[in-house]
């Protein structure tokens, strides 16, 4: 009981010397504020993309027959067309701009070749759908003339397609390395990851750097005095876990907020409180498994000058997932290499949350990764924690790890 509230002890100190920190908090203000301004230029730019608006088409009561035409062609070429019946005179006028009438062109004359007025040059886009309707009409029409009925030819014409069937059977199973992409879920797992991958690089390089600091102040003397080492790093790993979590929900919650805001996840079926709440999953577990590293590890240097050659090859131990699981899961999210190591406890964070989008994830998967996970943590602290009690009043060159591990 004594042990628990020691290590508490330890841990508050360090939320109160990272957290309530000025620098600290300039820092977040300055990352909210990032990821609102990114979102709305984001939105700005989406905006600017969206297509054109309707095309506007007015007709004479000679070619308003062209009406249902001119829909099915638009609907065929993907375009947008709104119709209007009107006089040749009101025409002429709001294509002279005489008119507050807004107009792209105007059709007269007989349906199956009817005069096109524009103002200037015509539309190409509206050209092709005008010239697709009057071939559509011309054809029913001679269909009609020899007697036949256009409905049923156009249904006939229809259902005249092949019949498609798998070898994979009806159940529709999927073969290797085919998925049930999701891409909005894929967007925001890879948003997610990142956030994930910073967060835990941003709390793995504070703890090494808390470690070293109080090496090289000799604080950490004063506090072996009245703590054990195992207490010290505990509270330490701790208290800076609960700072990454906090920025993780505030800066992942700040990019789900701001998303939903301005419409970015509009007609997109995700739950976003899953997926914070998985994410939040993840980062506890990478945490845990990462943090013991560069807490043992890092008290095998004594100088800031040397952190580097220990916390560099944690850092690769990052990125090497991140970027495996970005260029490996798109091209085979059920593969065997994808699958093993979705399982090994540094990938399955980075892993598992975008084979998920991908729907490539069987029932069973993530529960093993987690309980693999939960599973290979005792031993990491076992590892850290023999490390950090034999190099922490380590003084001078850089121990070597094997004399750590050393009985």
């Amino acid at each position: 009981m004594r042990s628990l509230s020691t290590i508490w002890l330890v841990a508050g100190r360090e939320v109160r010397t990272r957290m309530m920190t000025k620098a600290n908090i300039v820092s977040l203000a300055v990352m909210l504020a990032v990821i609102v301004i990114a979102a709305f230029v984001g939105n700005y730019f989406l905006n600017r993309d969206e297509g054109p608006s309707a095309l506007q088409l007015g007709v004479s009561e000679s070619t308003v027959v062209l009406t249902d035409a001119l829909a099915a062609a638009a609907a065929q070429q993907e375009s947008d067309v709104d119709v209007v019946t009107m006089t040749r005179d009101d025409a002429e006028a709001a294509l002279g701009g005489g008119s507050d009438a807004e107009l792209d062109a105007f059709l007269d004359g007989a349906p199956a070749a009817p005069t096109m007025l524009v103002a200037d040059g015509a539309d190409p886009e509206l050209l092709a759908l005008v010239t697709t309707a009057t071939q559509s009409f011309a054809f029913a029409d001679q269909i009609r003339e020899l007697g036949g009925d256009p409905d049923m030819f156009n249904q006939t014409m229809a259902s005249a397609m092949p019949n498609v069937e798998s070898l994979a059977g009806e159940d529709g199973a999927r073969g290797e390395g085919e998925s049930d992409f999701d891409g909005p879920t894929y967007g925001v797992a890879m948003a997610m990851t990142s956030v994930l991958l910073f967060a835990l690089i941003g709390s793995g390089s504070l703890i090494a750097m808390g470690v070293v600091e109080e090496k090289t102040s000799r604080v950490v003397e004063i506090l072996l005095a009245t703590i054990r080492p195992t207490q010290l790093l505990a509270g330490k790993i701790l208290g800076i876990g609960i700072y990454g979590l906090f920025q993780v929900v505030v800066l992942g919650g700040a990019l789900a907020v701001a998303a939903s805001a301005i419409g970015l996840m509009d007609g997109v079926e995700i739950d976003l409180g899953a997926s914070l709440g998985l994410m939040v999953l993840w980062f506890l577990l990478g945490y845990a498994l990462f943090a013991l590293l560069f807490g043992g590890f890092a008290a095998l240097v004594s100088r800031q000058e040397d952190i580097g050659t220990v916390t560099t090859p944690l850092m690769f131990l990052l990125f090497i997932p991140y970027y495996m699981t970005m260029f490996m899961v798109p091209n085979n999210p059920d593969g065997t290499a994808v699958r093993i190591l979705s399982q090994v406890p540094f990938f399955a964070p980075f892993m598992i949350p975008v084979r998920q989008a991908f729907g490539g994830l069987a029932g069973w998967e993530m529960p093993l990764s987690i309980a693999i996970a939960l599973a290979a943590i005792p031993l990491l602290i076992w590892i850290a924690a023999r490390v950090y009690q034999r190099g922490v009043l380590h003084t001078g060159g850089r121990m070597k790890l094997s004399e750590a591990l050393k009985g």
